[in-house]
């Protein structure tokens, strides 16, 4: 393949300067592009998806592609042609976009818990990895099936996985250096010593992504508990909208139990969790339909929140939404009723995001004090 000024392409290795100076390793493992003749040496975490390109052979002269060891480097060739070598600062390079807009020092030391890794799941894990937050606690006991593939990050080789594990390797891919902790479970019983250690107040935001009120009351309590952030997305049926709530910790906030309780306050729905078979009949699945650019419209929204409150403590931080959101938001992706039903009649157009409503202490005693009796005694909210 001849590049714009009708020239071949010359051999180039991209590589980190950290595997660029390992002299200790022996096999090199990546991905080769013979149209642009690049070799992209994989991280030593990420090796196992990779192929093995070549070996490090000391000051040896070999055939084909391999590395040799000149002094404190390894300096490829292929045979004996020297290869152009591009090596970079990984973690760096991976983040400069973001430079100016989200602090990477700062952003690897947030923590995510992201309770369901589902279609709203992934995509939050994915932005937010792509957003530099560096460490997830990923909780979910379902295995990706092919019906999910319309609305999942995760792909057909994904197939048959834990939703966990599929999800761990598409952020691994992001940024090898991502701390991923795993619970597969739902998550009223994740054990509280996995969250002891993982929960840091400041620094840790809860995000209910699975459509399940009762659960999103529990982990905002629980959330309390850790003087932690907490942020639920939930989509409405057929995803003809969506609804965010978030909680922050002495904030003089009602949590989730207290504004909107457990009860069918919204036309949310709720997901029905089953196992995949081919040989049932398509009638005798249940689950919820929508279309993945309307959970996104809906899920980025709420992930831009999220950063928001992952950065309250930075005073040079300007907030995307955060000052201009309710505690309470509704964002509609039609007002069309034969799309989404009679319930989008509410809204005026489509892709509407409310600005005004209010949510309130709706339960004594946080009515009458102003404030959630969780956060006056965190004990009860175990």
């Amino acid at each position: 393949m001849l590049n714009i000024f009708g020239e071949a392409p010359s051999k180039t290795v991209f590589i980190s300067e950290e595997q660029l100076h390992d002299i200790t390793q022996t096999e090199l493992y990546g991905k080769y592009y013979p149209e642009s003749e690049i070799y992209n040496i994989f991280p030593k975490n990420l090796e196992k998806s990779g192929e093995l390109l070549g070996t490090v052979t000391g000051n040896e002269k070999t055939n084909g592609f391999h590395g040799r060891i000149l002094g404190d480097k390894i300096v490829f060739f292929y045979g004996n042609e020297k290869i152009k070598t591009e090596s970079y600062s990984l973690y760096q390079s991976i983040f400069s976009r973001n430079k100016g807009i989200l602090e990477t020092s700062i952003m690897k030391e947030k923590r995510a818990v992201i309770l369901g890794c589902g279609s709203v799941g992934s995509l939050v894990a994915m932005e937010l990895a792509r957003a530099g937050i560096g460490h997830f606690l990923l909780v979910d006991a379902d295995v990706l099936e092919y019906h999910n593939l319309c609305r999942h990050q995760c792909g057909i080789e994904d197939v048959g996985d834990l939703k966990i594990n599929a999800l761990e390797r598409k952020l691994l891919n992001i940024n090898p250096f991502v701390h991923i902790e795993k619970c597969e479970n739902i998550f009223q019983n994740i054990p509280k010593k996995m969250l002891d250690s993982f929960c840091v107040a400041g620094h840790t935001i809860f995000i209910g992504c699975a459509d399940n009120r009762s659960a999103d009351v529990y982990a905002n309590r629980i959330s309390i508990y850790y003087s932690c952030a907490f942020l639920s997305i939930g989509l409405w049926e057929r995803a003809c909208a969506g609804e965010i709530f978030y909680h922050i910790p002495d904030k003089k906030m009602p949590c989730y139990e207290c504004a909107l309780g457990y009860g069918d306050t919204t036309p949310r729905s709720e997901a029905n969790h089953h196992l995949y078979s081919n040989k049932e009949e398509l009638e005798g699945i249940s689950f919820e339909p929508g279309i993945s650019a309307d959970i996104t419209f809906v899920t980025s929204i709420g992930v831009k929140l999220a950063i928001d409150i992952l950065n309250t403590d930075r005073k040079e931080y300007i907030p995307r939404l955060l000052n201009d959101l309710k505690q309470y938001t509704i964002i509609s992706n039609t007002d069309n009723v034969n799309i989404g039903g009679e319930m989008v009649g509410i809204f005026s157009y489509p892709l509407q995001v409310s600005t005004s409503l209010i949510v309130t202490f709706s339960k004594e005693p946080c009515s009458q004090a102003k404030c959630c009796r969780y956060e006056n005694d965190t004990e009860r909210g175990i």
